[in-house]
């Protein structure tokens, strides 16, 4: 629902959003479409490789279904039309998730590791970021 809201924002300042899901790359792709994010590339890592690499561990039952996870799905559901989470066999529902900003040389400039699956960063810093990034090229 935040990122969807600021997509133009992403591309203006020189972004390319990627988001890496669990499971298949159809799962990916009904992900990206469900909740309506296709302006974005959405993929897959099965293994978990890309999570791994960048230092994302598995949560804690809390972290991933805690009193602070619960209000904050039961909000996004009341807020928006996006459905509430639901996994397939296959998925680490236990995986948490990142956000991190890689410059065109690879090298990551901004790294979030979630405090629990809903931690996710404000996009204006990031997106503040990307406008310095896109001001060095």
């Amino acid at each position: 629902m935040q990122l969807r809201g600021d997509g133009s924002k992403f591309t203006r300042a020189g972004g390319r959003v990627v988001l890496i899901g669990l499971g298949a790359p159809a799962r990916a792709e009904w992900f990206c479409e469900e909740r309506k994010l296709k302006p974005f590339v959405c993929t897959s890592d099965p293994g978990n490789a890309a999570h791994r690499a960048y230092g994302l561990k598995r949560g804690s039952l809390r972290q991933v279904m805690g009193p602070r996870v619960y209000f904050g799905w039961a909000k996004a559901r009341v807020l928006s039309d996006i459905p509430t989470p639901s996994w397939k066999p296959g998925e680490d529902i236990m995986q948490m998730p990142g956000t991190f900003v890689i410059d065109t040389k690879g090298i990551v400039r901004y790294a979030h590791r979630n405090r629990d699956v809903t931690d996710n960063p404000p996009n204006g810093p990031i997106l503040e970021l990307l406008h310095r990034l896109k001001g060095k090229t």
